[in-house]
């Protein structure tokens, strides 16, 4: 299995189909995984850890979500950490300034998830917003309990508990003065779909079609990449080999992984993390022959008994 995941791997390396599968990912795949939502609401210390407290928040309670999609790669990643950006973020805030809370909103929010280290995970948000009308960059770093998040990528989590641990950084781009916050009491939870709020709540699994290949193994050592599109994969001489290569959601944490086509079951010769894009999965599977001919065949991943959508794949 290795030796063909090497030859797969090189094969995908093709610079021509590299920027076509990342245009269709960016594209497509996302907008087809489930959304996760973190939520935090809790209450800011007081006195301020330090700064002048320019709206007034220390003692005043607040609420936010930011929401983001389960297959969205990270913009940046490392082996134990993975940023995402430009997220959309909405909540309020409670400031000595207005006798009503005041509303926040911003579509260029940052979160980093970082795993690894013994004593804690790290969720760390960055976001630019308007406070009455005042532009200020906000920062929040919050320390959990290790193993709350699953992986350094987007994923639903239980419910945390927020404390003086925790600290909230205001800053004015402008002139660089920034206002340290702590936070007296609070939760942090990632959530998708259907109040699903569990650590043990696996993200919903999905198979995508858009930047699907067919990887064709010759006899005489040669090897075609093709996109999975318009026109019916090619099964090719008997001596060939035929691998469709799928990208998906919900794979990494399987430990019992099948697929099936056209109700067929077939060898799967990879599944875990995708080599291009951290933030999805792949699995590749070997087609038999028996398949030739078929249109419209359903092609279901399952992981773990859950069972993900149908893509549809035409065999000549």
């Amino acid at each position: 299995m290795v030796p063909f995941k090497t030859l797969v791997s090189t094969a995908i390396a093709i610079a021509a189909s590299c920027l076509i599968v990342a245009k269709d990912l960016a594209a497509a795949s996302p907008a087809q995984a489930p959304n996760v939502t973190y939520t935090a609401t809790g209450v800011f210390a007081t006195p301020p850890t330090s700064g002048s407290d320019l709206f007034q928040l220390a003692g005043t309670p607040f609420s936010i979500s930011v929401v983001a999609r389960a297959g969205t790669p990270p913009t940046d990643h490392g082996p134990h950490w993975a940023t995402y950006t430009k997220l959309k973020m909405t909540g309020s805030v409670s400031s000595g300034l207005e006798p009503t809370p005041l509303a926040i909103s911003s579509a260029l929010t940052s979160i980093e998830l970082a795993t690894g280290n013994p004593s804690f995970d790290v969720f760390e948000l960055f976001v630019p917003v308007y406070v009455i009308g005042i532009e200020v960059n906000v920062q929040a770093n919050v320390q959990m309990p290790p193993g709350t998040i699953a992986n350094a990528l987007i994923h639903p989590f239980a419910s945390v508990v927020l404390g003086p641990s925790n600290t909230v950084v205001y800053a004015d781009p402008t002139t660089g003065n920034s206002t340290t916050l702590g936070i007296a009491r609070g939760t942090l939870v990632a959530t998708i779909p259907g109040g699903q709020d569990t650590a043990e709540t696996p993200v919903s699994v999905q198979l995508y079609k858009e930047g699907a290949r067919a990887i064709t193994a010759y006899a005489d050592g040669t090897r075609s990449v093709r996109s999975i599109g318009a026109t019916p994969v090619d099964l090719g001489a008997s001596s060939d080999m035929v691998v469709l290569e799928f990208y998906a959601s919900g794979v990494r944490d399987g430990s019992e992984i099948h697929m099936q086509i056209a109700g067929h079951d077939v060898r799967v010769l990879y599944a875990g993390p995708a080599d291009q894009f951290p933030g999805l999965d792949e699995v590749s599977v070997e087609v038999p022959r028996t398949l030739a001919g078929w249109r419209d065949a359903d092609v279901a991943l399952t992981v773990d008994s859950q069972i993900s959508n149908l893509v549809r794949v035409d065999f000549q």
